[in-house]
């Protein structure tokens, strides 16, 4: 399966995904699991890989006002929106699979990328040249709904334990998995946006969807944290 044509990522971030992350409950839910990954942990520098439009960085920047800031995004449009949304930070645009950056972070994250990328192993290995300390990843696995394959452009869901053998054969020690989302994320929530074709879940958030989005929020924190088809993964150097 091939990727999605970086004109098509440009033109989401400028036409669909914004308010999507900003607002949306899985957006603020993901967010949510990787600081409190995070937070145990003693670092300086960030590296957001796939940083979007910088709602992760910003809210990194909030909660711990001492790091420094650095996005890295395969679309020029979320490049640009994540400087505008996060100053003092260092950005460029960057294809994982192409090669590193030639230094080191402390904590590295990786969110929601990796399903999109044919070459992972590549990927992975650039991610450990990069690590100083800490790699947090998160994706999906289980099936694949059509709207994952169509509109939001994966081109795999992990399959249960695929992603920390990966990462192991990348180099990394895997040090946390968690396993987030049954069953009101997955497979209820889902299913619903198969089924309706994500209409309502992207585009421009009124307050009627703003409100919709806050109490769906509200019901995934009843999600377990042990069982589930997203995961945040927390791997270090060896």
């Amino acid at each position: 399966m091939d990727a999605m044509p970086i004109a098509e990522y440009d033109r989401g971030w400028e036409e669909r995904w914004d308010d999507m992350k900003r607002y949306g409950p899985m957006s603020r839910h993901i967010r949510r699991n990787i600081k409190q990954l995070i937070r145990p942990l003693q670092f300086q520098s960030v590296l957001d890989i796939g940083c979007g439009q910088g709602s992760l960085l910003a809210e990194l920047r909030t909660e711990f006002p001492h790091i420094e800031v650095f996005g890295s995004d395969f679309s020029t449009s979320a490049v640009r929106m994540a400087r505008r949304q996060v100053d003092g930070g260092e950005y460029c645009v960057f294809d994982l699979v192409q090669g590193n950056l030639n230094r080191q972070f402390d904590l590295i994250v990786c969110s929601e990328v990796l399903e999109h990328i044919p070459d992972d192993r590549a990927a992975l290995r650039n991610l450990a040249a990069m690590t100083g300390k800490y790699l947090v990843i998160s994706t999906v696995q289980g099936r694949m709904r059509r709207f994952e394959a169509g509109e939001v452009g994966h081109v795999r869901n992990y399959a249960y334990g695929e992603l920390a053998q990966k990462v192991e054969a990348a180099g990394m020690n895997v040090l946390k998995v968690v396993e987030w989302g049954f069953p009101f994320y997955s497979p209820l929530y889902r299913d619903v946006i198969d089924l309706t074709n994500t209409r309502g879940t992207m585009g421009t958030f009124g307050p009627g969807r703003k409100l919709l989005s806050q109490m769906i929020y509200a019901i995934f924190l009843l999600n377990s944290s042990r069982v589930g088809d997203e995961i945040f993964l927390l791997a270090g150097k060896p």
